[in-house]
């Protein structure tokens, strides 16, 4: 039986940031951040690293409110829409696992290791890194607590 992986992503209208796991599925690791509006066919960007990493499940950032509650409007719509397509495309389970403070705790956790690092920087990219960082804190909290301790059925 081949080893297999669990993709993260940080879904966002104009970049997606894709972590993997490692066959073991206990630690998340950035792999790339997809530009949607550069690139439109991005989910065939997906289908190339689901085939490559031998994926066996998806896990997608899902805003909730502080009190776990789902959030209503037209990100969690936006989510919704994607995770159906993901499911539609690939044939894969799709997790939700809650996103709060991911984009916060990576952008802070950046900064902290780019202080030593002055000049000017590149906001695109540091946007980009932010996705990726925040697609690792996702898929590490699925990997830390998994789908049965949330009674997670999707």
């Amino acid at each position: 039986m081949k080893a297999t992986t669990i993709l993260g992503l940080d879904f966002g209208e104009r970049r997606i940031g894709v972590a993997l796991s490692d066959t073991g599925k206990s630690l998340a690791t950035g792999l790339t951040t997809l530009d949607c509006r550069k690139n439109p066919d991005f989910l065939s960007a997906l289908g190339d690293i689901i085939r490559e990493e031998d994926v066996e499940a998806i896990v997608v950032g899902y805003p909730l409110r502080t009190d776990g509650k789902s959030v209503a409007g037209a990100k969690t719509e936006a989510v919704d829409a994607f995770i159906t397509q993901l499911e539609t495309r690939f044939g894969l389970p799709v997790h939700r696992e809650d996103e709060s403070f991911t984009s916060q705790m990576a952008a802070q956790s950046l900064k902290t290791r780019s202080k030593k690092k002055r000049g000017r920087r590149d906001h695109g990219r540091d946007k980009a890194e932010i996705d990726r960082v925040a697609a690792c804190y996702i898929l590490q909290d699925f990997l830390d607590h998994g789908p049965t301790a949330r009674g997670d059925a999707k």
